[in-house]
């Protein structure tokens, strides 16, 4: 009897890992996602946060891998979340990303990502690409290892629905904290489902040799796709082997 097909959502692992580059210096523009509005303490206090993102650009952007890090006010950082793999942000889109500690974010807005771990009032924070390269980032103190041109005000020990947003529109950047951020007393975050269209978009239906590849590495390393095949074999740690049948299902 012939086994079924199916078609399989796969994440392709990666067979070699890249090291840790700390280059904190880099930075772009808003020719790429910039940090839109954000807080490190709210009504709830100092667990009350969220960081929200925003695509100015013209193109959907791949933000798979990379990174929301903190710094504290002695320039000492830590992760906060990765994006998962398969993520894209698309144009004029936005993604939330809030804390879920005991007495974390209270918005009404629904985050699409978590983390668990605060980020100092006096500090600052950075979007960073899988290898830490920064794409944006935004300081509290002088200290703080992260920041653009003048730093802003810490949030203090006030807890209220505050939030920097910024100004006059949520992708200007003069790579200036200062020029680029304003206090709102009344915080706004949007999620990806805040703005119509920005969805994910269909994932590609491959077959396995194209997962395979002709390397040691496949080509499809750390994405998402939608593999179709017959499973012949699987194994005890739920990987399992999959292959083209002889009629190309």
């Amino acid at each position: 009897m012939k086994k079924p097909s199916a078609v399989l959502l796969m994440t392709v692992a990666a067979l070699m890992s890249m090291p840790e580059r700390a280059r904190l210096g880099a930075q772009t523009g808003s020719t790429d996602v910039v940090v839109s509005e954000f807080r490190t303490r709210g009504p709830n206090g100092g667990n009350d946060e969220f960081v929200e993102l925003f695509n100015p650009t013209a193109g959907r952007i791949d933000v798979s891998g990379w990174k929301i890090r903190g710094s504290n006010a002695t320039g000492t950082i830590g992760d906060r979340v990765a994006i998962p793999s398969g993520t894209t942000l698309a144009p004029g889109c936005y993604l939330l990303i809030i804390n879920t500690a005991t007495s974390g974010y209270s918005g009404a807005v629904t985050g699409d990502l978590t983390y668990s771990t605060g980020i100092t009032d006096d500090g600052g924070l950075a979007l960073t690409r899988s290898d830490n390269t920064i794409v944006d980032q935004v300081g509290m103190s002088a200290g703080s290892a992260f920041g653009e041109g003048t730093r802003l005000a810490s949030f203090g020990s006030t807890n209220s629905d505050r939030s920097y947003a910024r100004r006059p529109t949520p992708g200007s950047d003069t790579n200036d904290n200062a020029t680029d951020f304003a206090m709102t007393t009344l915080s706004g975050p949007q999620n990806r489902a805040s703005v119509g269209g920005c969805e994910e978009p269909p994932l590609p239906e491959l077959w396995p040799h194209d997962v395979q590849g002709n390397g040691t590495e496949s080509p499809l390393a750390g994405k998402k796709a939608a593999v179709r095949g017959i499973v012949t074999a699987r194994r005890f740690n739920n990987g399992f082997f999959i292959q083209t049948g002889n009629c190309g299902y």
